[in-house]
Order: C-alpha cells, then structure tokens, then sequence
C-alpha cells in the first residue's frame, strides 16, 4: 500500500511500479485506487504487469495446491490442524486445533510433493497495490481499506523542507490547476511524515493485541528480519534535486534521527531514490524497490493467520457471488454460504474476513459487501471534495460546504443508497439530523477548518484533554468521535436533543440537561482532543460533568471496537493539564517561535491522567508534578474535582 502526504508521487511512484510512461498533471487520487499485480521470483524487479483478476483463487486445481502444501508444511513442524470432519470452528484468536490420521497426514505429503514440484517453479504471487489519497479529507474511510499486515511504501517528496509549514494541495483534473488547502494544525511537512510513522506503528501494535503469538519478529526469504506492518520509505521527486547530495543527505539523516531510538521496529532503514519522471528502469531504484515488496509480500504471506479450510470454502463461495451488477449481499445470504461450507460459526468467520479486507462487514448491518474496493468508491461520492457536488441547488451547496451538512435529497439521488446511509452511519462518518425543516445529514469530515485563533478556556470548568499512546490523535477517529457524541447523547437524553455546528477540526454542541445548557467545545489538536465546556449559567455542574464524562467514555470505547476498522486505536487516557509545568518549557516552539509558548498544543510538558488522580483524591494524598527535580511543586486536585467521583 502507498500512502503519505498529499501530491507527494504516490500515483507517480504507481506508475513506474508499472512501467508506465510519466504523467506530468496527473490528478490527485480521489479516494484509493487499486491495481491487481502478479508476479514471480524471475519477473519480480521487471515492470509489473497488472491482472484482471480480483479474487484468491483462479481455479479448483490452484486452490488444491495451495491446500496440500501449506497443509504438509504445517505438518512437518508439528501444527495441529482442523479435518473437514471437525465439528466445532475456530476462534480466529484461539489458535489452530483438530487432527489428521496417519494414512491421511501421508496421503496429503504425497498430493504435496506431486502438486508442488513443478508448482513451485512457476508459482505466481497476486499482489493487490493500492494508492492511497493523501488528502485528509479522505482519512475517515481509510481506516475500512487497510491492512494491518502487508508491506507499506511510505512516500516523502525530497523537495520539501522537513522544517517548513506543509501546503496541503488538490489537483481535480488533468485541466485544472492545483488547489491550495488549510493546514489547521499549522504541520510542518516533519510532523505530517511522523504521523503517517505512527499510525502504520499502530497498525502492527493492533495486529500484536489480536494475534499475541504472530507478535514477534518475521524473515524474508534472504534472512531479513522485519515486523509486521513492514513500511518501506520511498524518497520521490528525486529530479527536483537531482546533483544537489547536500540535499538528499540533510532529508536522509533528518528521517535517520526520526527513527532513532527504536520506536519504528517496523521501517526498513534502506531508502529508495525515485525519479517519477523517468520512463525506463534506469537512474533511480525503482527495480530494487520492487525486489524489495516481492520479498516482503512472499514474507508476510508465509507467515499467514491460520484459519480452517472451510473458511477457505466460505471465502471462495463468497467470491462467486461477486459480478459488476452484484457487489453485496445480505446477511442472511451470506449465512447461508457459510452454511453450505459447514462453517457453524459464522460471526468468528465474517469477522475474520473483515478485518482481513476480503469482505465488508459491521456487526449489525444487514449487508455483507464483497468488494471493498467499490464501497470506497462509493463512499468518496459522499465523502469528497466539495467542488465535486455541483448537481446540487446552489443553496444545498453553500450548507454543504460552509457547515458540512448534506440534504437527503443528494443521497438519494445516488446509487445503492440504502446501503450508503447504513453503513456511513454504522461507521460513524453521517449522522441525521434536520436543518431548515429538511431531513439531513451531518458530515464533519467535509465541513471547513476552524483556523487557530485564541485558545478557548472556562474559568469554572477545567478543560478535559483526550491523550493517546504514541502522542497522535488515530487517522479518523476526531469526526468520528463528533458523530458518535451527538447520536449517543441524543439515545441518553431523547428529549433533550444536542444542536452542534461542525467543522472538521472543531465542534461546538450545545447540550441541555435538566434545563441548563452547555456549550461543549471538541478541538482537534493533532496529537490530541481538547473538550472545554463552557455553562450558560452559573451553578452546581457535578451532574452534567458527570453525564458527559460517561458519554465521552462510551463512544472512545465503542470506536475501539474492530468493527470501526481504526486500527490505531488501541487505547486512550482522559486527563488535565498540569498547571505547574504548563506553558513553563524553555526552549523556543518551532511553530508560534515563542519561549516559553502557552498555547494548548505546545504548552504540554504532560497532562494528569483522571485515574491517578481520583486514586490521590480517595487516599487523600498529593499529586506531584514529575516534571518538578525538587519534588515540591503539587496540583491542586480540587482544582479538577468536578470531573471526580467526589
């Protein structure tokens, strides 16, 4: 999978991956795209030639060869597989279990060697490359598309300036010319390189959680050792600064520092000089990049999750079903083929299938899509660039655009809306509502950017941050999060409905209880969630802070959930600010240059976690900041009591 910044060549690096010609105004991707790929270890550094086909198996014979040899390795090291006269299936995190009797385990060694000799000389290696939009208006349907366990090329354009504020750019068409966009978070072009580090971080960290015992590290072929997602760094634009060694040195080592210190196990530490404007193999490293993601793809493959074979039949079954005029079926159809497949546990098998990015599937959903690929497509016909949706009145536009509301009247107007409408609100990207009289749809991800103006503070309610291991807010989940407080407070409080006003970085909701009202400030802060609430009135606010807390903690909790496909997701922390180091650091911020800088996202030594502090609220004991060597600067707990359980 290519991903990183947006109009960094990662369509370009695409097309020399394929051996075609340069496109000098290629437009930006609009969503994802994906090409079929089959190689073999004599045409692996070759121009990959893309393949019609678009499912795991191509025949009864393939599928048979693949099933005896993989069985016969299993075997010779002593792993226990399920027989297809096994009753019970398999808890996809549970391991392999099941026997073979002597005369079978022997026959299937002999089909093994017969079927592989000449297999293995020719065997055929289908890889599924996909070119990932940079834009982040498309990073809340990222997280359906991708995979915790294949290789990654992470691209870097070698003309930008690592230190330099990032320009976010979209290109609509061959014709027009590119569109600058907003940089809410005032990234530099380092910060949106590391983010895509952690983020891919969080896909391996992911894959550990669910399969502990595939947690260690893998070996290629040639003795290469790797974790799983392996992420190789693609340095494009090599003509932009072709001769000048200075250059590509200085973004050399300023990635080497980057991944100092161990915290990416799983990047490559080679980097791949690519000149996009090339029409043939020569001059850059296009052929050993290609090596580099066969011996990667072949790794990664055999290292699979095991699974029982009539999985294998289930998938199989579900592949024949899939046409141009039949892109999903319903749940109950699709039960009924695991059924056929005496396949007795059909939620572990979907599930599995799921999150392997063969099918789509939210539990709960009456529909079981059976090309991915499509549903993103699909999805980007709502979730796209503004510009795009001219076929609606000039009005639906203005409301579109400026508040990130869409009318139901466009939706329906696409095809297989039923589907769309279920499942952009099973994943959290729409959520209904009415606006001037009309049914509608909020859709945070297309609303403008709030620009940073002054830091939003209450003077009697402390702010409540949302903080997160490696330091970064997971690709998608900021507008997620908008969607899923509104549909939640509204289920808790029926009659009290919330009224937001969206934009993709910001959201203020104004929630009523018990007659009083709330003004309730989400900001996206990049490397974490800041909620400031704001009473319309002065009073006791234990109750409300008490409903809130509980609300935000149902909806992070149920966006952890695998179904919401936001891999890095693996945990979270609720805290305050520590007023005695805030804003206190004394070297100079590289974004607002100010020494020291008070501003929410740069004043953070660390943040006070509520767990600990409700433990020091009961002992009754003193809060510490860490950040103190004399050990005599303490927080005033009762400065954040409202958020305890007082």
């Amino acid at each position: 999978m290519l991903v990183g910044q947006d109009r960094g060549g990662k369509t370009s690096l695409m097309r020399r991956l394929l051996g075609l010609p340069f496109k000098k105004y290629q437009p930006s991707t609009t969503g994802i795209d994906v090409n079929v790929i089959e190689l073999s270890e004599q045409n692996a550094e070759d121009p990959w030639k893309k393949s019609e086909v678009k499912k795991f198996m191509t025949s009864e014979s393939e599928a048979k060869t693949v099933l005896y040899k993989k069985t016969a390795e299993y075997l010779n090291r002593g792993v226990r597989m399920i027989s297809d006269d096994t009753d019970s299936d398999l808890d996809i995190d549970s391991g392999v279990q099941g026997y073979f009797k002597g005369e079978e385990i022997s026959e299937i060694k002999l089909q093994a060697n017969i079927l592989t000799t000449e297999h293995d000389q020719k065997e055929v290696l289908r890889v599924f490359v996909s070119d990932f939009a940079g834009q982040s208006i498309y990073y809340d349907t990222h997280g359906c598309f991708v995979k915790p366990h294949c290789p990654y090329v992470l691209v870097y354009d070698l003309s930008l300036e690592f230190d330099k504020p990032a320009v976010p750019r979209f290109k609509a068409s061959d014709e027009e010319e590119e569109i600058e966009m907003d940089n809410p978070h005032l990234n530099t072009n380092l910060d949106n390189f590391t983010s895509w580090l952690k983020f891919l971080q969080g896909l391996g960290e992911c894959q550990d959680e669910q399969f502990p015992d595939k947690s260690e590290h893998y070996t290629t072929a040639k003795g290469e050792n790797f974790k799983r997602p392996p992420v190789l760094i693609a340095l494009t634009h090599n003509d932009k600064v072709k001769g000048n060694d200075s250059k590509i040195d200085s973004v050399r080592n300023g990635i080497k520092k980057v991944l100092s210190g161990g915290k990416y196990q799983n990047v490559m530490l080679k980097f791949f000089l690519i000149d996009n404007t090339l029409e043939g193999d020569d001059g850059d490293d296009v052929r050993e990049l290609r090596r580099k993601l066969f011996d990667l793809s072949n790794a990664v493959l055999n290292q699979e999750i095991l699974m029982p074979v009539k999985w294998l039949d289930f998938e199989v079954a579900l592949s024949q079903k899939l046409s141009p005029d039949c892109k999903y079926i319903s749940i109950d159809e699709a039960k009924r083929k695991a059924e056929a497949c005496d396949v007795g546990e059909f939620d572990h098998a979907i599930k599995f299938l799921h999150r392997q990015g063969v099918v789509v599937h939210h539990s709960g959903s009456s529909k079981v899509v059976l090309d991915p690929h499509w549903l993103m497509i699909r999805f980007t016909k709502v979730i796209s660039m503004p510009v795009k949706l001219d076929a609606l009145s000039r009005h639906a536009l203005d409301v579109f655009r400026q508040n990130g509301i869409l009318f139901r009247e466009y939706l329906e107007k696409l095809e297989d809306v039923e589907l769309l409408e279920e499942l952009m609100q099973k994943f959290n990207l729409i959520c209904p509502c009415q606006h001037d009289g009309e049914a509608a749809f909020y859709v945070p991800s297309v609303a403008p950017t709030m620009k940073q103006g002054k830091e939003l503070e209450a003077s009697n309610v402390p702010s409540l941050f949302v903080t997160f291991p490696r330091k970064l807010v997971p690709m998608g989940l900021f507008t997620k999060l908008q969607v899923r407080l509104i549909s939640e407070w509204e289920k808790r409080f029926p009659n009290q409905p919330a009224t937001p006003f969206f934009y993709c970085n910001y959201s203020s909701l104004l929630l009523t209880i018990d007659g009083d009202m709330y003004d309730v400030c989400l900001i996206d802060l990049h490397e974490f969630i800041k909620i400031a609430v704001f009473p319309k009135r002065d009073g006791n606010h234990f109750t409300f802070a008490s409903h809130l807390l509980a609300t935000l903690k149902k909806c992070l909790d149920d966006l952890k959930s695998p179904d919401q496909l936001l891999f890095s997701m693996t945990s979270y922390d609720l805290g305050v600010k520590c007023s005695c180091c805030f804003g206190k650091e004394e070297r100079k911020c590289s974004r607002h240059h100010k020494t020291p800088c008070d501003s929410d996202r740069c004043g953070h030594r660390h943040f006070l976690k509520l767990s600990d502090l409700q433990r020091f609220y009961n002992d009754k004991s003193l809060a510490v900041c860490r950040f103190d060597k004399r050990w005599t600067k303490v927080f005033d707990i009762k400065s954040v009591e409202i958020w305890l359980n007082a």
